[in-house]
Parts: structure tokens; C-alpha cells; sequence
């Protein structure tokens, strides 16, 4: 690629997506259960390195708030069709999402049954950076085209 305005060869969106789904399920096939003990410290670097990095975060008075407005930044990518928070209590949320772009073939290749959405760790990330609270660690359920994960406090 000579140009800034080609199109680059490697699909490095993809690759990322990727490696993390395999990251994960390779630390919960070594570590079993235990790798649960990784997802906070995970999540509160993520933040941090996003504070500290000035990468702009989603902003929002309460956690609904900032839900939404990942929910609609999220579409605005193009990653994925449809992005939605479902809630269920007032800490508890079902994040769903449909028509991602990764779903083929990280969904296919990668039959991701014991990990999380990239896209539900970084709403669980908003979601402890906001509540103070830490996430209960969960698994996504995976469809050919998208995923939900419950998103709660401990």
C-alpha cells in the first residue's frame, strides 16, 4: 500500500477481534474458571490506559446515559447493524449485539462459546468506570451474527 487512501491488504480490525476471542479462550482452556481472576484488572486497565492516553471515552451522566450513547457511537462505525441495551434491573443489563462485522469469521471459525464480545468488555469497562462497582465476569452468547452478554455488578 503506497497510498493513505488505498485499502490496506491485511484486514487489521479483524485480526485484533480475532486474537482477542482466541486470547480468551486460550487462557480459560489453561486456567479453566480461574481466568474470571483477569477480567477487572483487564477492564480497569483498559480505562486507565484510555484516561491516561486521552482516547475519548463515552460520555454520560448515569450509566443509561452513557449506554445509549455507546449503543449509537458504536453504529456510527459501520462494525456492527444494530447495538441495543436491554434493562432488566437497575444494574442489570442484557447488551446486545446483531449484524457485526466480525461475526464471519471469528463467530464461525472461532465457535466462541466461552468467551466475551469485544464490544460487551468495553461496556463493561463504562459500566465500572461509572458505577465504581466491578462487573460479574460473563460469557457472551454467541449467534452467527452477533452476541448478548448480561452486564452486572458483583
Amino acid at each position: 500500500m503506497n497510498k493513505l487512501s488505498e485499502k490496506p491488504d491485511l484486514d487489521i480490525p479483524t485480526f485484533f477481534h480475532s486474537i482477542l476471542f482466541a486470547y480468551q479462550k486460550k487462557l480459560k482452556d489453561i486456567l479453566g474458571p480461574g481466568e474470571a481472576v483477569f477480567v477487572h484488572p483487564v477492564l480497569e486497565t483498559f480505562h486507565l490506559i484510555a484516561r491516561e492516553k486521552g482516547i475519548k471515552m463515552v460520555d454520560g451522566e448515569t450509566v443509561d446515559e452513557i449506554f445509549e450513547n455507546f449503543q449509537k457511537e458504536l453504529k456510527k462505525t459501520g462494525l456492527v447493524k444494530e447495538a441495543t441495551f436491554e434493562k432488566l434491573e437497575p444494574e442489570k443489563y442484557v447488551f446486545h449485539v446483531d449484524g457485526c462485522a466480525f461475526s464471519n469469521p471469528c463467530h464461525t471459525l472461532l465457535d466462541p462459546k466461552d468467551v466475551t464480545c469485544t464490544y460487551a468488555l468495553i461496556a463493561m469497562s463504562l459500566f465500572q468506570a461509572k458505577t465504581g462497582k466491578k462487573v460479574k465476569p460473563a460469557l457472551s452468547e454467541f449467534s452467527p451474527e452477533g452476541a448478548k452478554t448480561i452486564i452486572e455488578p458483583l
